[in-house]
């Protein structure tokens, strides 16, 4: 069967498209991997992360989500949801302002890889990071106070949590702990249940 040259020009059009795709997607990869790597390496050995480093990438992840998902403000809503977990974890004295900053980027860009659930992405994300920070500063207490001192601890804290004008305490968890180790790995395995659980 003869083909007409239309239909052939369609196909060209559809593997151009479909090239570009795939190069934009390896070069947001290698940008996102190059982020996550130099953070982890400056959180690690300086305890620091660049401010110029996550508003650059905060601003190649908003073009890069807007090449994927064109006129979509639900952006902002993972921005938001990012930046109150973000929050949280400093509020509980796990976390700094520069591990925020890295949350709210990270969750941009692991949002532009999926095509779907955006809100839900973001989630799975953030409650993965969450309980990664819970967990390693529950091992850190036990490690510091004893397994009975930290239970006694964690139900003063509560009480004093759930009493209205109590003051909450000021004891810094874990101070070495670099939290971009965290979100890495929040990141990384966010990624791999991308099919179990979006």
């Amino acid at each position: 069967m003869i083909r007409f040259p239309i239909e052939h020009v369609r196909i060209n059009i559809l593997f151009e498209s479909a090239t570009l795709n795939l190069i934009l997607l390896i070069g947001a990869c290698l940008l996102f991997s190059y982020y996550t790597i130099y953070n982890l390496y400056t959180d690690i050995k300086f305890r620091r992360t660049s401010n110029v480093q996550h508003v650059v990438f905060l601003i190649l992840g908003l073009f890069y989500f807007d090449y994927v998902h064109p006129n979509s403000l639900i952006v902002l809503f993972v921005m938001l949801i990012a930046l109150i977990f973000g929050i949280i974890i400093e509020k509980m004295r796990t976390s700094s302002p520069g591990d925020t900053k890295m949350f709210v980027v990270m969750s941009v860009w692991i949002t532009s890889f999926t095509n779907d659930n955006l809100i839900h992405q973001t989630l799975v994300f953030c409650v993965i990071t969450y309980l990664l920070q819970l967990g390693i500063g529950w091992i850190s207490w036990i490690r510091k106070e004893g397994f009975l001192n930290a239970l006694k601890q964690q139900r003063e804290q509560l009480i004093l949590v759930l009493t209205p004008g109590a003051p909450l305490g000021k004891e810094v968890i874990f101070e070495n702990w670099p939290g971009a180790v965290n979100m890495c790995l929040g990141a990384i395995l966010t990624l791999l249940a991308r099919g179990i659980l979006v």
